[in-house]
C-alpha cells in the first residue's frame, strides 16, 4: 500500500505540479551567459563534469539518488603534476534517511563524492556514471555558484519538492533539483520527478550534452577516473546516446540553445 501511495505521489509530482512549485532563489540562476563569457578562464585551467545516478533493485524511491561532480584541473607547468580540485552537489537529508512520503522540509546535507558513492553502495544500489566531459568555464562557474548556495544552509531537503512545504515556500529541494535549479532557461517542470534515480541523472545529462555546455560531447576524459579514485568502486559507466551540441560561444551569447 505504501509503495502504491508513493508511486501515485510521484505521478502527481511529475504531471504538472512542478510548474507551480516555487523554485529557491539561487544566484546561479541569475548569472547571464554574457556575464560568464565576459570573464575568460585562466589559460592553465580546464573543467570537467561527471553525473551520477543510483537506485535499488527493484527500483524503490527511498533508495535512489542523483548527484554531480565538477573537476578543475590546473596546469602547474612542465614536470609538475596538475592540481585537481573536485566539487560535488549531492543533496540528501541530514539523517541520510530519505522519506518520500514526508512533505515538510527538513535539514539537508551536501555529501562529497566518495561519501555519496559509499552511502549508495551500502544500500546495495546500482551506481551509474556519465562522463567525465569537459565543460566550458561558464558552466563550471554556474555549478560552483549553485554549490555555494546549497552549502550556505539557505534551503533544506524534501524528497518530493513539487508538493508540500517546499513547493509552497521555495525553501527546500530534492537531490535532482539541487543540481538542475541552476538552469537559467528552464523551470523545474523541465525536470519532472517522474524521472528519479538513474533516469533523472540520464535526463540531466541529456540537457547538458544537447545544449552546448560541453566542449566535445563525443569525448570522455577517462584519465580522470583513477585520479579521482573512482576505479575502486563497482560503478557502471554509461554511454550517452542522444542529441549532442558542442560549446559555441556565439550561440551562448545570443541565447540560442
Amino acid at each position: 500500500m505504501r509503495a502504491a501511495a508513493v508511486a501515485l505521489v510521484l505521478a502527481l509530482a511529475g504531471s504538472g505540479c512542478a510548474t507551480f512549485a516555487k523554485k529557491p532563489p539561487t544566484p546561479a540562476d541569475d548569472l547571464t551567459p554574457a556575464q560568464l563569457l565576459a570573464t575568460p578562464a585562466p589559460p592553465n585551467e580546464r573543467y570537467f563534469i561527471l553525473v551520477f545516478g543510483s537506485q535499488s533493485r527493484p527500483k524503490v524511491p527511498k533508495y535512489t539518488h542523483s548527484w554531480a561532480t565538477v573537476v578543475k584541473v590546473t596546469d602547474l607547468g612542465p614536470g609538475v603534476a596538475p592540481a585537481i580540485e573536485q566539487s560535488t552537489i549531492s543533496w540528501m537529508p541530514a539523517t541520510l534517511d530519505i522519506r518520500p512520503n514526508n512533505f515538510r522540509v527538513e535539514p539537508g546535507v551536501n555529501l562529497d563524492l566518495h561519501t555519496s558513492i559509499r552511502e549508495m553502495l551500502k544500500h546495495d544500489e546500482r551506481v551509474a556514471m556519465w562522463g567525465p566531459f569537459e565543460i566550458w568555464h561558464g558552466a563550471y562557474q554556474r555549478f560552483m555558484t549553485q554549490k555555494a548556495f546549497i552549502d550556505s544552509g539557505a534551503i533544506g531537503y524534501q524528497c518530493i519538492d513539487s508538493l508540500g512545504e517546499a513547493a509552497r515556500t521555495g525553501n527546500g529541494s530534492d537531490c535532482i533539483h539541487a543540481i538542475t535549479d541552476m538552469d537559467p532557461f528552464y523551470s523545474r517542470s523541465r525536470y519532472p520527478l517522474s524521472f528519479f534515480g538513474i533516469g533523472a541523472s540520464r535526463h540531466a545529462v541529456r540537457q547538458i550534452l544537447s545544449r552546448g555546455a560541453v566542449i566535445d560531447p563525443d569525448r570522455t576524459h577517462d584519465c580522470l577516473i583513477p585520479l579521482l579514485g573512482l576505479d575502486q568502486y563497482p560503478i557502471e559507466r554509461v554511454e550517452y546516446r542522444g542529441p549532442k551540441k558542442a560549446f559555441d560561444p556565439e550561440a551562448i551569447a545570443s541565447g540560442r540553445r
